[in-house]
């Protein structure tokens, strides 16, 4: 598929888990949420001032557990560094993802990380741990150390490899080859902004996103409407913006000094503003189970 859908959360979420532990499993679900619906990429905004009495950096904090979680468990050591935020690691959820294959699985396409230019001769190529007993080779010098998605001349699974064999030949390859050409969910990447606005200003996409959907329990459509669904046009990169757990999208907007309209006009920033629990029995439902 050549489309992506991005998902903007709030730090302040992780502010409301009094506990470390807490914090990581909440990450944890929205890692697994993420995931399971296919997300591309997750933007992290700052929607209020942190406390300078909070231990935790919100922002970071979730950053680094949901990449923790996308990296396959065979690249962590080499390449996630050891902080207090993944001191419970081990309470999250696993992805289950392609780019995460079992051992028998057969793959094609396979994230790896370059490693030290000893390890080979040949200058104009590169070896590349990517969790197979036998290295990948890709015809283009790289730095060690690097993440890569490495594309096979042939499939291959874990299983099928001992020591001592030649290495495989691949290529290296953008990271949405596997999206784009073989339809293969691969992951999401993470952004980080410092403002709600910076959400759209700071796009990663050459033409920002083309349809943007706000969600919010104040003043929006009933997500079931059916005039919801007819409002929905063709697009290349969604955008779906959440509010914080307490004020929504209107308190964020408001906090946001580049922004010259106030937290009752949030609506006016999306194609469509859309409430998901017009019809909920409780007054608030939590954005990991929205």
């Amino acid at each position: 598929r050549k489309y992506t859908v991005s998902v903007a959360i709030p730090s302040s979420i992780i502010d409301h888990a009094p506990t470390i532990e807490m914090k990581t499993i909440l990450a944890g679900q929205i890692g697994r949420i993420l995931s399971i619906y296919a997300i591309d990429e997750v933007v992290i905004y700052e929607d209020k001032v942190p406390s300078p009495q909070n231990k935790v950096n919100p922002s970071l904090f979730l950053a680094r557990v949901l990449q923790y979680m996308e990296i396959p468990q065979y690249l962590r050591k080499a390449l996630v560094p050891i902080t207090p935020d993944l001191k419970f690691a081990g309470l999250l959820p696993p992805l289950d993802v392609a780019h995460h294959p079992a051992r028998e699985e057969i793959t094609i396409y396979r994230e790896g990380v370059t490693l030290d230019k000893s390890s080979h001769n040949e200058e104009d190529s590169t070896m590349v741990d990517v969790g197979l007993l036998r290295r990948a080779r890709i015809n283009k010098s790289l730095k060690p150390g690097i993440r890569v998605t490495v594309e096979f001349n042939e499939p291959v699974a874990a299983s099928d490899t001992h020591k001592g064999q030649k290495p495989i030949n691949g290529r290296a390859v953008n990271p949405k080859v596997p999206r784009e050409v073989g339809g293969i969910y691969w992951g999401y990447s993470i952004r980080l902004a410092s403002s709600f606005s910076r959400i759209m200003t700071e796009c990663s996409y050459k033409d920002g996103y083309d349809y943007t959907i706000g969600v919010s329990d104040k003043d929006a459509k009933d997500m079931y409407d059916k005039s919801v669904a007819q409002a929905i046009k063709p697009f290349e990169h969604l955008l779906i913006t959440f509010g914080g757990p307490v004020g929504g999208l209107q308190e964020a907007v408001e906090a946001d000094e580049d922004l010259k309209i106030g937290g009752d006009e949030s609506s006016e920033l999306f194609d469509l503003f859309i409430d998901p629990n017009a019809k909920s029995g409780s007054r608030t439902v939590r954005l990991e189970v929205r």
